[in-house]
């Protein structure tokens, strides 16, 4: 008992202040490894006169590192610039609804090389991974890009093609939002994938002269898209134009809110592609513009085109939309490529959207 008697004394001894320490968030991953540390140390201690000290030892602890639960949060003393700053997928998409429940938030930070990226949130879609960045880079840089490897249940995505805008959040430079989407395919989106992202290398410009940093930021959460998928509608198209010899054959329109896009294949009748961009434009039923960027487009992959966001939301009033496939083309003239005006390809069509309660 003297033994537990003076560990009693030593704790009441202590004074902490549980705010002079910054909460961080740690991944279901980490948790669930705590959890069995804990287990496995558990069946090692034999010494049942210690059992009261060592529960008081850890009932503290408890007390320290977390505010409600031992899995939910830890403390620690080092400074954060970028631990209380966020900014949300929707304001890096240009999403004005109510996107809140098909969050995944992280709101993890790691550190090397004296770069510090938090990641903040996750949103799982069909066929496509989104996730958000807050980056201090302790000075000004421009044009600031990871290099990211993902893993999901442990298997790498391997060319996980996407795109990635950035977007300066302080005036100096060094507080750098980027919000990245990377394609995933044949993943099940209503069960927990264990996600890893790994980065080991910077890509920035300073004072105009491209660079590379080496390091690695490391992230590793579980997360699920089931309550996007279940507000996610489709609408079988039947529509189809020709750019010289390759047709392409419109067969879905895709909406939940957080994207929408128009997908289907191409049929070439030799190897490959003409030079242009492809877009779809026209208005809904209520006079609003309404337009669709070149997603992707492959033979392999079929097309997809993706609906901007520059002129906002769609309509939640709208009950159709009329578009028309538009083409840019990349010609040469005198050896040297250049880039002509959008010129119509084909006939409007129209997509009904009664049948989608999102939009309703």
């Amino acid at each position: 008992m003297r033994e537990s008697k003076n560990i009693y004394e030593a704790l009441n001894n202590i004074n902490l202040n549980i705010d002079d320490y910054e909460k961080q968030e740690i991944s279901d991953l980490e948790k669930k490894k705590i959890k069995r540390g804990f287990m496995k140390s558990r069946k090692k201690q034999y010494n049942f006169r210690k059992i009261g000290a060592i529960a008081a030892a850890l009932a503290l602890t408890i007390g320290i590192l977390s505010q409600t639960d031992f899995t939910q949060s830890v403390y620690a003393a080092t400074q954060s610039k970028i631990s209380e700053i966020s900014y949300s997928i929707s304001q890096a998409l240009g999403i004005e609804r109510n996107i809140e429940p098909y969050l995944n938030v992280v709101n993890q930070v790691a550190e090397d090389k004296g770069i510090e990226v938090k990641l903040t949130e996750v949103i799982i879609d069909e066929g496509q991974l989104y996730f958000a960045t807050i980056v201090d880079t302790g000075k000004p840089m421009d044009m600031t890009d990871f290099d990211y490897d993902i893993f999901i249940n442990g298997k790498k995505i391997v060319n996980a093609g996407g795109g990635a805008a950035t977007n300066s959040i302080n005036d100096s430079g060094t507080i750098i939002s980027t919000h990245y989407n990377r394609k995933i395919k044949d993943i099940k989106l209503t069960a927990d994938l264990n996600i890893r992202i790994v980065s080991k290398s910077l890509n920035y410009y300073e004072d105009s002269i491209p660079k590379k940093m080496k390091g690695k930021w490391e992230f590793e959460f579980a997360a699920n898209g089931a309550e996007l998928m279940a507000e996610t509608y489709k609408i079988p198209l039947k529509y189809s134009f020709n750019i010289g010899k390759e047709k392409y054959i419109l067969e879905e329109f895709r909406y939940n809110p957080v994207s929408q896009n128009i997908s289907g294949r191409i049929e070439v009748d030799e190897k490959g592609f003409s030079r242009y961009d492809l877009n779809l434009k026209g208005k809904d039923d209520l006079g609003n513009i309404v337009e669709f960027d070149s997603g992707s487009i492959s033979v392999s992959d079929g097309v997809v085109l993706k609906r901007s966001r520059y002129y906002g939301d769609l309509d939640s009033k709208a009950t159709s939309i009329t578009l028309a496939p538009y083409i840019k083309e990349f010609p040469e003239k005198d050896g040297q490529p250049y880039v002509e005006e959008w010129k119509q390809i084909g006939e409007e069509f129209t997509v009904q959207l009664e049948s989608i309660k999102g939009v309703q």
